[in-house]
Formats: structure tokens, C-alpha cells, sequence
């Protein structure tokens, strides 16, 4: 048997950067919304012998090491079935280690795949339970849509928009440690603090301009300070007229544009030198 799902891409609109906690976790307030790029994640089970197996394109890991495997690994324990001639195949577009939660989507979408093939043997809050232990940001891509995020993410509410948005998104292939980015984030004093109520507002009541207004994402200036092609999209996207902002620890960058011209004329700009660029909605 044969299942198929999209396991689409994560920014964050607002992303603001807490506390260090006592579990080593950061608080945080993030609004996070699903966009229209997406890898592809193929479940076939034929019964048959041999366990678990995942195989991966695009730079991601195969096998154990690719969350899909630990997502695996993490539902059949939770259900009490054996793995039993198991395979996953993940297509991948979004790209790797790039703040777009590639890796927890495809773990999510491997844990719905899961649960529908073997007749929902975990209830909707135990799957989230079992997600959150995978990733901090699985949770929200099981639930998807666009949702206000707090504790380490996991605590989800979601918010009530009709509103469609198109972004730019750009990524220049180098990758950044989220771990580092936390790091270098502590490291810095006093630094400021958005208005989560602000695009929560702009979103339920489909003002694109005030959306665009309230972007926020705390990690920003620390990490285009230490990646370069992260600064430089980000300054491309602003000379076509439009609003950048870091992905998540980055180092992908979004961008918010009033008009579609201006949005292809920097897509156009940025891959002709070599970034990656998709033009994305909300999914």
C-alpha cells in the first residue's frame, strides 16, 4: 500500500525570543504560518519482512538520522505495533537547515501518513505529545494554518484569518546552528521586543499592509551580522521596494512586497546569483 502527503514549509511572521528556561528551552512568541513550498513524503507498507527504512533527497539525511525515521520510530512505540516492511521516500524542496522546518515537516507528515495507515490508533493530542518530544516545531506542523505559538513552541492557539499572502523566500545554502543562533542571541543585552498582538490583529482582520508592518523575528540582527548572504537578500529585498525578515533561526529570509512585479524582479535578482527563490503562499 501506497500513501502520499505534502509536507509543507513553516515561516515564522513574528518570532520574539525569551527567557532561557530551566529545561535549556527559550520561551518564546512566534507566529507561524504554513506557505505553499513543500517537500513530498511517500509511505508504502507492505507487510512484508524488514523493519524501517527511509530514504531522503536534496541534502537531507537517510535513514536514522533524518527525523522522519524518529518520528517513525517515536509513533510505533506510542501505538504498540511493530514496524513491519516499512518505507518512507521524502522528496525534498524545501531546503535543508534553513529555518523553514523542513525536517518537522516531513517528521509530521510521516506521523499523519502513520496514523491513518494503521486505523488512528493515537488520538489528535497524543499525536502532538509525540510530536513535540520529536521537535519543537512539529506540533504546529501536524495542526498547520496559521497559529500563535508560545512555551517552546508547542503551545498552540490558532488565529481566525481569511487572509492570503504571498511571499518571497530566498535562501543562499549556507546553513545556521539553531543552537548557535540561541547562543549569540543570549550574548547580546538588552534588545527589543515586537507586538505579537499587533499581526495577530492585522491577520484576523486581513490588513496585508499591517501584517507587513509587524513583522518581527528577534534572531535577525544576530545572524545576518555572522551570514553574509542572509544580509545581502535581505538588502536586495529592500531595494525592490519590499520587507525582509529572517525565516526562524534563518538562514533562509522572506520578503513582503505591495506589488507581484517588484517580487519577481527580486526573486529574479537574488537566483541569478545563486540563491534558491520560490515564490510561496499560504498553504
Amino acid at each position: 500500500m501506497i500513501f502520499k502527503k505534502n509536507a509543507y514549509a513553516k515561516v515564522n511572521l513574528f518570532l520574539d525570543v525569551g527567557a532561557l528556561r530551566e529545561d535549556g528551552f527559550h520561551e518564546i512568541v512566534s507566529v507561524m504560518q504554513t506557505v505553499s513550498l513543500c517537500d513530498a513524503v511517500t509511505l508504502c507498507t507492505d507487510g512484508a519482512t524488514g523493519g524501517l527504512a527511509v530514504e531522503s533527497d536534496g541534502g537531507a539525511p537517510s535513514g536514522r538520522e533524518n527525523l522522519v525515521y524518529k518520528a517513525a520510530e517515536a509513533f510505533f512505540s506510542a501505538a504498540g505495533i511493530p514496524p513491519r516492511g516499512v518505507r518512507f521516500t521524502v522528496e525534498k524542496k524545501i531546503p535543508v537547515a534553513a529555518g523553514l522546518a523542513g525536517g518537522s515537516a516531513d517528521a509530521a507528515a510521516a506521523l499523519s501518513l502513520l496514523n491513518g495507515r494503521y486505523d488512528f490508533p493515537l488520538g489528535a493530542e497524543e499525536l502532538l505529545r509525540v510530536g513535540a518530544n520529536i521537535g519543537s516545531d512539529v506540533p504546529f506542523c501536524l495542526t498547520g494554518g496559521t497559529c500563535v505559538a508560545r512555551g517552546r513552541g508547542e503551545i498552540l492557539a490558532p488565529v481566525g484569518t481569511d487572509l492570503r499572502l504571498e511571499y518571497l523566500i530566498v535562501n543562499g545554502g549556507d546553513e545556521v546552528s539553531t543552537r548557535e543562533a540561541y547562543r549569540a542571541l543570549d550574548g547580546v543585552g538588552e534588545r527589543p521586543h515586537g507586538d505579537s498582538d499587533a499581526i495577530v490583529r492585522a491577520l484576523e482582520s486581513g490588513d496585508a499592509a499591517s501584517v507587513r508592518a509587524s513583522l518581527f523575528n528577534s534572531f535577525d540582527p544576530v545572524v545576518t551580522a555572522s551570514h553574509p548572504l542572509a544580509a545581502h537578500a535581505e538588502d536586495v529585498i529592500r531595494s525592490y521596494g519590499g520587507t525582509p525578515l529572517l525565516c526562524g533561526s534563518g538562514p533562509s529570509v522572506l520578503g513582503m512586497f505591495e506589488d507581484c512585479e517588484s517580487r519577481i524582479r527580486a526573486r529574479d535578482r537574488l537566483a541569478s546569483e545563486g540563491y534558491k527563490a520560490f515564490i510561496c503562499e499560504t498553504a
